[in-house]
C-alpha cells in the first residue's frame, strides 16, 4: 500500500488528463476556446497547489505538488494541441525541403510554446527552489524533457505517429515527420530515462519512515516509466489505441467533421 496509492494516482492522473484531452480535441473547433478557459481554471488551481505545498513535508503535501505541475502542464498541452500558442510558422514543411532545413522550419511550428514552457520551469523553480518539497517541479522537468525526447524521435522517423489523436488543425505536423522502425536517438533516450528511473526508484525504497519522500519519489518514478511507455509505444508494433479509446468518441459521427 505505501507503493500502490502513488502509483495509482500517477497513473490515474496520467490517463484521465490524457483522455480529456483526446475527446476535447476531437470536438467542433468552435469548443476550442471553452476548453483553453477550462484549462485555465485548472491551472490557476495548479499554481495555488504549488503555493501552498511547498513549504510542507507531508505526504499530502507530495500529492497536492504533484497535481500542480500536471495541472499547469495540461495547459500547455492544451493550448499547443488546440492551436492557441504554437510558433511563427505553423503550417505544413514544404515537400522538397529536407535535412536541416526541415528541423528549423518543425522548431519554427511550435517556437512560443516551447518558450512558454522554459518560461514555466523558471517559474516554477523560482518558486520552489529554496522550499523543502519540490516535486512539482521535478514533475514539471520530466514532463518536459521527456516531451523534448519524444518529439525528437517523431522528427526522425518512428514507426507509430498516433496523428489519429491530433486536432484538425494541427495534422500539418505530420509533413514534418517520417516513418520507419526506430531511429538511433531512441536507445539513448531509454538509456538516460532509464537511469533516471533506477534513481527515483532508489530513492523510494530507501525513504524509510520518510512517508512525503517515499510518496514523492514514486510520483515521479511512475511519471517517468509512464513516459519511457509512451516512447516504446512510439516504435513497436503494439499500439496503445485501446488505452485511449473513451477519448476517441469525440470522433464519431459527425463531430469529428465539424473540427
Amino acid at each position: 500500500m505505501e507503493f500502490a496509492l502513488p502509483i495509482g494516482f500517477a497513473l490515474a492522473a496520467w490517463w484521465l488528463s490524457t483522455v480529456l484531452i483526446i475527446y476535447r480535441a476531437g470536438l467542433p473547433r468552435g469548443s476550442f476556446t471553452a476548453t483553453l478557459v477550462g484549462a485555465t481554471v485548472v491551472m490557476a488551481f495548479g499554481v495555488y497547489a504549488l503555493m501552498v505545498s511547498r513549504n510542507d513535508l507531508s505526504a499530502g503535501a507530495a500529492y497536492l505538488a504533484f497535481f500542480g505541475a500536471l495541472a499547469i502542464w495540461a495547459w500547455h498541452e492544451v493550448s499547443y494541441l488546440f492551436g492557441f500558442v504554437t510558433g511563427p510558422r505553423p503550417r505544413a514543411c514544404p515537400p522538397d525541403v529536407g535535412g536541416f532545413r526541415r528541423f528549423v522550419l518543425g522548431v519554427k511550428t511550435c517556437l512560443y510554446h516551447e518558450i512558454a514552457i522554459v518560461a514555466t520551469v523558471a517559474a516554477i523553480a523560482a518558486l520552489t527552489w529554496n522550499s523543502p518539497n519540490r516535486i512539482g517541479l521535478w514533475a514539471f522537468v520530466i514532463l518536459w524533457l521527456m516531451r523534448w525526447s519524444a518529439k525528437l524521435n517523431i522528427f526522425l522517423g518512428v514507426r507509430n505517429l498516433h496523428q489519429e489523436f491530433w486536432p484538425e488543425r494541427m495534422r500539418y505536423l505530420a509533413s514534418f515527420v517520417g516513418r520507419r522502425e526506430t531511429n538511433r536517438l531512441f536507445p539513448f533516450s531509454i538509456l538516460f530515462a532509464t537511469v533516471g528511473l533506477a534513481l527515483l526508484v532508489t530513492a523510494a525504497v530507501s525513504a524509510g519512515d520518510d512517508l512525503a519522500g517515499r510518496a514523492g519519489a514514486t510520483l515521479l518514478a511512475t511519471l517517468l516509466a509512464l513516459a519511457m511507455l509512451e516512447h516504446v509505444f512510439l516504435v513497436t508494433r503494439v499500439r496503445d489505441d485501446v488505452l485511449w479509446r473513451p477519448g476517441m468518441r469525440s470522433r464519431r459521427g459527425s463531430g469529428a467533421a465539424a473540427n
